[in-house]
């Protein structure tokens, strides 16, 4: 996995936005299921699709051998995710 900076530094702005987006994007799914906020469903979608891909460079770092790697591409974002949901539910209950 030999990167030149400007690909690692794309890299870590993708993985800060992932776990961002792991972190919020199933509360902007429970708000925009009301019909006036359909624009942070759109932003809850793309969030989790942020995620999703850096869940499957996680499983490319793990083909890789790079510990480092699935750590913060997939192990994070899973773990994020899932206080996001949490939050979420308690949001909506």
């Amino acid at each position: 996995m030999s990167r030149d900076i400007y690909q690692t530094f794309i890299g870590a702005k993708g993985v800060a936005f992932a776990w961002i987006g792991a972190a919020i994007g199933p509360i902007f799914l429970v708000i925009g299921m009301a019909a006036e906020y359909r624009a942070h469903l759109a932003i809850g979608v793309v969030s989790l699709l942020l995620v999703a891909a850096s869940i499957f460079d996680g499983v490319r770092a793990l083909k890789a051998n790079s510990w480092s790697g699935v750590i913060a591409f997939a192990v994070v974002p899973m773990v994020l995710l899932v206080g996001g949901i949490v939050l979420a539910v308690m949001e909506a209950g």
